[in-house]
Order: structure tokens, then C-alpha cells, then sequence
């Protein structure tokens, strides 16, 4: 617990900012979609622009029979908007858990503490999987707050069984990458590589989407395993494709303390 609370505050100001910069965004948008469901032109538009999308992208944002103009709207920004940045702040967490202590030298001091490094490596992942929840959920918060005060009907049990489906993709994207960085020699390529397999993993699955292809085929990609649509339909979490993101982001953090015990580290 010691670690955890030491790593939590030397990451808390990274945090007030994700935290804040989300929080505004939902609400911002909450406050302001209050015309979504009266229709419109703009409901009259959104129906017009579906017709034109491939069944891949429809569901990808929102555009399906079942939810309202202002779930899809909820669903195409915030939906896919936590789908991408909650990733890269677990990535960012995860690539510096270790190597950044190389970076500055204060490897040696963190490693000759009286604790075990998997006890160091586990409080980190704790602290990355608390700092998404808390981002992840005080985005609902935010959305909750601003569709009540613009008295909009709306969808909150799905908004917060998306966010929770987003924090699992974030927590697997985090684990993978901190695994991946046990092997990295210094904590700048660490946080390139990690970025740059978001943003590959990212477009191949929209790729694969579009093209329809099944979910079999895409299998090794976290990102399959994300579905903002569904948590609002089913006004519940997509448990099967939730297990399989907890359970690569458990497998990576074991192989991760694997790896991180009988690493030799030059600080």
C-alpha cells in the first residue's frame, strides 16, 4: 500500500489534468445536446449521413435503430473518444513504470528498497488501473451532470456500462504496454513504441470493421474487444468481451513480474 500511495501522488498532477480536460469535454457536450432530441435538422442530417456509411461504421457511431439521437451522440464522441485516449494515458503510465527510473538514474535507489520488484511493478499497475477508472468515470460523472442540468432524457446506465467497457480496453492497452517496455533500453523508445501500437491497433480494427470482417479475424487486436454500442443497448456490460481484456491485461502484468525479476538493469 505504501508503494501504491507513493506512486499514486507522484502521478496525481497528470492526473487532475486528464481527469479535468475529460470531465469538461463531457460535460461541455452534455450541456449542449439538449436539441438532439428534438430532432431536427441536425437528428434529419445524422439519419441522411447512415444511409451513406457501411454497416461497419453505422454501428461504430451510433447510427442503428434503438438508441436516440442523443445516445449517438454520446456514442460516436465519447464512446470513441474514451476508446483512444484512455488507451494512450495507460501507455504513457505504463511505459514509464520502469524506465523512466533508468532514465533518471534512480533505478538503483528504487530497487534497493526493502520490497520485492513484483510488489513495485504490481503497486504500479494499480495505480494505472485506479488513475483510468478514475478518468474513465468521472467523464460519466460529467456527462450525468450536464444532460441533468439540460434536462435531456438519456441513456445512464448505458453511458456508464460504456465507460467501464472503455476501462477495460485502457487497462489491457496499459498492461500489454508495460510489458512490452520491460524490454525497452531507454523510457523515450519505450513511449514511441507503445503510442504508436495504439494508433496501428486503432486504424486496423476500424479497417477491419468497415470491411465486416468477423471478430475471429481479429481476435488479436484489444481493440475487437471494445464495443460502444452494445453497453447502451444492453444497458449492461459486454461481459465475455470484458473477460478477455481482464484476463490479457492479468496475463501481461504476470509475464511482465516475470520478466522484471530477472532483469538486469543498468541505471
Amino acid at each position: 500500500m505504501t508503494l501504491f500511495r507513493q506512486y499514486f501522488r507522484a502521478q496525481r498532477a497528470g492526473l487532475l489534468i486528464w481527469v479535468g480536460s475529460n470531465g469538461v469535454l463531457a460535460w461541455v457536450l452534455a450541456s449542449t445536446s439538449k436539441p438532439m432530441e428534438l430532432g431536427g435538422t441536425l437528428g434529419s442530417f445524422m439519419s441522411k449521413l447512415a444511409d451513406k456509411f457501411p454497416p461497419g461504421l453505422r454501428g461504430m457511431f451510433g447510427l442503428v435503430p434503438g438508441l436516440s439521437p442523443i445516445d449517438s451522440l454520446i456514442q460516436a464522441k465519447i464512446g470513441i473518444w474514451l476508446a483512444i485516449i484512455l488507451p494512450v494515458y495507460a501507455c504513457i503510465l505504463a511505459a514509464s513504470a520502469v524506465s523512466r527510473e533508468v532514465d533518471r538514474g534512480t533505478a538503483d535507489f528504487l530497487l534497493a528498497l526493502p520490497v520485492r520488484r513484483r510488489d513495485i511493478l504490481i503497486a504500479r499497475w494499480a495505480v494505472m488501473a485506479a488513475n483510468l477508472g478514475l478518468i474513465a468515470f468521472s467523464t460519466w460523472g460529467a456527462l450525468y451532470v450536464g444532460l441533468k442540468m439540460s434536462s435531456a432524457v438519456a441513456n445512464f446506465t448505458g453511458y456508464f456500462w460504456m465507460t467501464a467497457q472503455a476501462w477495460f480496453l485502457g487497462l489491457a492497452a496499459g498492461s500489454l504496454a508495460m510489458l512490452g517496455s520491460m524490454w525497452a533500453r531507454e523510457h523515450d523508445g519505450a513511449l514511441r513504441w507503445a503510442l504508436a501500437s495504439v494508433g496501428v491497433l486503432f486504424t486496423v480494427d476500424l479497417g477491419m470493421r468497415v470491411a465486416e470482417m468477423p471478430k475471429l479475424a481479429r481476435f488479436f487486436n484489444p481493440f475487437t474487444y471494445f464495443d460502444s454500442l452494445q453497453p447502451l443497448l444492453r444497458k449492461s456490460l459486454v461481459w465475455g468481451d470484458a473477460a478477455v481484456l481482464l484476463g490479457a491485461s492479468l496475463v501481461s502484468l504476470w509475464l511482465a513480474v516475470r520478466v522484471f525479476e530477472s532483469k538486469q538493469i543498468e541505471a
